[in-house]
């Protein structure tokens, strides 16, 4: 519960270098007594601590999750089910969580099976075949016999259109899990200002979409084989990139801005094979959301028996 508290209320880089985080590691392994005195003594000071999170509601994580999905695949339930015929394997979900077809690896992060399993630890039951390839990997060797097999197409749409909350608090999840890890990646010298700047965007719910969002897009940026020409593009590369001395009121925006010039960079970078000047219209607008005071009141979430549907989603 602590740990939870502090990963929500309170930066944790910055706790665990406090004088507050060293008292509570000296005493963690202390009796019974000391370890409850202390962890109320800590609890009540960051309560009164003038530093807070945003907290994201069901509703706004049905929000964000809206959003991104049409980020990834416009909001339609067909794109639930993608492969791109530039890539090797399929990207699946509102967040185009990547599959890796059976005996087949990539330099990107695998996040299918760990939804899955996300989903049956949350009651949700999934086709027999499913259930049975998440251990193994996707059961399609080729985009052409995915895009021909209708069954599992159909399987897949139906689980993951009656899903858009719990894939949206996974991707919520998954950012509360990996931020300490890219916090404590940075050099020494940056690690005050890139939590700062965490802090401050979480304090929003745009600041703490647009992290989320970013972190879904291009991952974290801490590993070596996330970099393209030696040039990383990931969420710790935006952040790092921002000026010192941001704000509530013009953090977003030099976030929006850093996260422009990490995208064309990437695209400077690509292959001749590959040119990803193809994505700078989408990436662009989708970037250009971050700093959106109204994407929010733009999203109308209509609720059936199966299925989420976007409104007027304009950036």
């Amino acid at each position: 519960m602590l740990k939870n508290f502090f990963t929500n209320k309170f930066n944790l880089y910055t706790f665990k270098s406090s004088m507050l985080g060293k008292l509570y590691t000296n005493l963690f392994s202390a009796n019974k007594f000391a370890k409850k005195f202390t962890t109320l003594l800590i609890l009540n000071l960051l309560i009164n601590f003038n530093t807070t999170i945003f907290p994201i509601n069901s509703v706004d994580s049905r929000k964000i999750g809206m959003i991104i999905w049409q980020n990834e695949g416009s909001g339609k339930i067909e794109n639930l089910t993608f492969w791109s015929p530039h890539e090797t394997f399929p990207s699946l979900g509102i967040g185009h969580f990547i599959w890796f077809p059976k005996g087949k690896k990539s330099t990107y992060k695998e996040q299918f099976p760990r939804l899955c399993e996300y989903f049956k630890k949350n009651g949700v039951f999934l086709p027999k075949w499913l259930n049975e390839a998440i251990k193994t990997g996707a059961p399609w060797a080729s985009r052409t016999e995915f895009l021909r097999d209708k069954q599992k197409m159909r399987d897949l749409q139906n689980l993951l259109s009656s899903t858009i909350d719990l894939q949206s608090k996974f991707i919520i999840s998954q950012f509360e899990e990996q931020i300490p890890s890219i916090i404590k990646a940075c050099p020494e010298k940056y690690k005050t200002k890139i939590s700062n700047h965490v802090q401050t965007m979480r304090q929003t719910l745009l600041g703490s979409y647009a992290l989320i969002d970013y972190l879904n897009f291009k991952g974290s940026g801490v590993m070596k084989n996330e970099e393209k020409l030696n040039k990383g593009y990931g969420l710790l590369q935006v952040l790092l990139n921002m000026p010192d001395n941001l704000n509530s009121d013009n953090i977003n925006k030099a976030f929006a801005v850093s996260a422009a010039k990490v995208l064309l960079r990437r695209i400077k970078n690509s292959s001749p094979n590959y040119d990803l000047i193809i994505y700078l219209s989408g990436w662009m607008q989708r970037v250009n959301s971050y700093s959106n005071e109204n994407i929010f009141k733009n999203v109308f979430v209509q609720r059936s028996k199966k299925l989420f549907t976007v409104y007027n989603l304009y950036f």
